[in-house]
């Protein structure tokens, strides 16, 4: 009887296990809550999912600042293509003060002697020669010698030289770019009042460009400056050519200005004049870049050439 029970037991908790399902008491389950505040953190993250619009890239370009075309950081060529890989330096690289890293033997003129010079002594390389620099002790001398470039700081040298190149040019260009934002401002402002010429008052730094000068101020500015400059059809100012014809300056030359830029009311160190632009192209050791110069003009005549970014004078 007993092994009889035992067995109804055992069946029984067999049959549970196999229907669990059915049984309520069982299979308990938390029932779920979706009223709003109470969905789960899963749930939420679902269906915010679900809702998330499919991002659009704008596929529009950038806005480029017209200032920043018209005056860009020259692309400076690494040095080694300047100089053909230190193999074809050009003429305008030379003398340049060096120190010797290795002794050099200098032979005087006619091969009537030879001298020596130690490593740690100054010479001037005054050319190339092969892969060696030619060097003299100093430029007057008819002593010559040659001694290898890497026996030499000639590299470092010149690599300094046109690191301070770059950073002058760099800070021509920023230059450029804030006095064209200036003239940008005060054409921009119609209803800008200008001050009298014959006070001090923002003397420093005033551009004030034609189109935005009344016929009593531009009256006010003639009896200060003399008559404005007129300009040609082609942008030329009459006064300007004159200058350059005359060899007032000689690195502009007039086949090579590729634009005439308006005339303007400017202060310059505190001076009023009228100013014109011109853009060319220059060519040193470092490389071909773009240039821009203005001429200041007063009472009918060109005083000076400055570049517009260093306001240093034209050559």
């Amino acid at each position: 009887m007993k092994w009889f029970l035992l067995l109804v037991f055992v069946a029984l908790i067999v049959s549970g296990i196999l229907n669990k399902e059915k049984l309520p008491f069982w299979n308990k389950e938390k029932p779920r809550n979706n009223t709003p505040g109470n969905i789960s953190k899963d749930e939420n993250e679902d269906e915010l999912d679900q809702d998330k619009p499919n991002i659009i890239k704008n596929s529009e370009p950038d806005q480029v600042d017209p200032i920043e075309k018209k005056y860009p950081i020259p692309d400076f060529k690494p040095i080694e293509e300047l100089v053909g890989n230190w193999k074809k330096i050009p003429a305008s690289a030379f003398p340049r003060q060096v120190t010797l890293k290795a002794k050099a033997k200098y032979v005087f003129a006619g091969g009537a002697g030879s001298s020596t010079a130690p490593a740690g002594g100054k010479t001037f390389a005054i050319s190339l020669s092969g892969d060696k620099l030619v060097i003299t002790p100093n430029k007057q001398s008819n002593v010559r010698g040659t001694i290898s470039i890497n026996d030499t700081n000639y590299k470092e040298i010149l690599g300094d030289e046109y690191e301070k190149y770059q950073q002058r040019k760099k800070r021509e260009v920023y230059a450029q770019r804030e006095r064209a934002r200036v003239i940008a401002a005060t054409e921009v402002e119609t209803n800008q009042t200008t001050s009298s010429p014959n006070t001090n008052e923002s003397r420093a730094n005033r551009v004030t460009s034609i189109s935005q000068i009344s016929k009593e101020k531009l009256s006010d500015y003639e009896n200060e400056i003399g008559k404005m400059p007129e300009a040609e059809d082609d942008g030329r100012v009459s006064i300007m050519v004159r200058s350059i014809r005359s060899g007032d300056v000689s690195e502009i030359k007039l086949n090579e200005i590729s634009y005439w830029g308006p005339i303007r009311y400017e202060i310059v160190d505190n001076r009023a004049y009228w100013t014109a632009t011109v853009n060319y192209k220059t060519t040193s050791l470092f490389g071909t870049f773009p240039t821009e110069a203005m001429a200041l003009m007063r009472n009918g005549k060109v005083e000076n050439w400055l570049y517009t970014g260093s306001l240093e004078e034209v050559p």
